[in-house]
């Protein structure tokens, strides 16, 4: 049989670097310089569990995407990642504002006309770029915008009279100790494997929690009985991340309690879900207790355990979740009795 040359995979090493000095990794967790916690998305999963999510919330949310986007943008940039100094300040700080979305893969963005090209999710990167703007221009504005194409995005923008008081953190902004610097081989225009992927703040999804309070999702009771007692947001994400590694079709195989604590971490670590501390068996039909030291994303890790656990066995899963002030403690096991 005659060999195939692959097409060789050139990574993009200037990215690489800047992604090394400025995020580092430890116990699951990709921090950036503030220590503060970032997850890393394939830009069509990111699509598709934002359609689960909005399809279990029951509610449309992309305007409230896009203003926690924006506000989470905003406290981040009170770090200074935006403002320079001396002479050309305008132009020194539209030089950094290229490389802040470069660096994050986000898109391109531009200001005349104002929009995105080859951007990630419309109302993420809508959201950001209102952010970034504003702290440029020192006023706040109106945003809407128009999708001009799968890959551009045009903002429009009307100045407003509201106080530009910055937005306070979230719920997910707890820091970490930074750790060893983040690797990651990544092709040019944030490709990795041929899919474009980006690094997104765990703060955004913890103002996008927040914005459910009132709303009820869409879920059975026999669903509910599935899972702890969340946050309808919280819950909704979890069942959104179920959906997507379901619908997916990465591997998951671990036939014990050291394959697991592997496999999470090969998974699900790598894309800043955190890693256990150690996991236990805790029957014999699969069952397993997982402990954290923290997890940032409470509801979107459960929910992709909670698929992995039935990738593995097979069955649908039961999801047990408490915490102390030491850990976090998290059971997965059948959700039917077995004999």
């Amino acid at each position: 049989m005659p060999l195939i040359d692959l097409p060789e995979v050139e990574i993009d090493q200037q990215l690489k670097t800047a992604l090394a000095s400025s995020f580092s990794t430890d116990s699951g967790l990709i921090l950036d310089g503030a220590g503060l916690s970032w997850s890393l998305w394939r830009a069509d999963g990111l699509e598709a569990w934002w359609n689960f999510f909005e399809e279990t919330i029951d509610a449309p949310m992309g305007r409230k995407l896009a203003n926690a986007s924006c506000d989470e943008e905003e406290w981040l940039l009170g770090g200074g990642q935006l403002d320079a100094e001396g002479l050309f300040k305008r132009r020194k700080s539209l030089r950094l504002l290229d490389d802040r979305w470069w660096l994050h893969g986000w898109g391109a963005p531009s200001l005349k006309p104002c929009g995105i090209e080859r951007g990630i999710l419309t109302p993420i990167v809508s959201g950001i770029l209102q952010a970034d703007l504003e702290h440029l221009d020192g006023c706040r504005y109106r945003m809407r915008w128009e999708q001009r194409g799968p890959d551009a995005t045009r903002l429009i923008l009307d100045p407003s009279n509201a106080p530009l008081s910055p937005a306070g953190p979230s719920r997910n902004s707890s820091t970490y100790q930074a750790g060893s610097p983040f690797q990651i081989d990544v092709e040019a225009g944030w490709r990795i494997d041929g899919q474009q992927h980006c690094l997104l703040p765990a703060g955004m999804f913890g103002r996008i929690e927040e914005s459910c309070a009132g709303l009820v999702a869409a879920i059975s009771a026999d669903e509910r009985a599935a899972w702890p007692e969340l946050s309808e947001g919280s819950l909704s994400m979890a069942i959104a991340s179920y959906r997507l590694f379901i619908a997916g079709e990465e591997l998951f195989m671990a036939i014990d309690s050291e394959g697991w604590l592997d496999t999470v971490d090969a998974v699900f670590g790598r894309k800043g879900l955190g890693t256990p501390l150690k996991v236990e068996s805790i029957d014999s039909h699969g069952g397993v207790r997982l402990e954290y030291a923290s997890i940032p994303l409470i509801g979107i890790t459960l929910g992709v355990l909670a698929a992995a656990w039935t990738r593995c066995e097979g069955r649908p899963v039961k999801v047990e979740f408490s915490q102390n002030s030491a850990s976090i403690i998290i059971e997965l096991s059948s959700r039917h009795k077995l004999a």
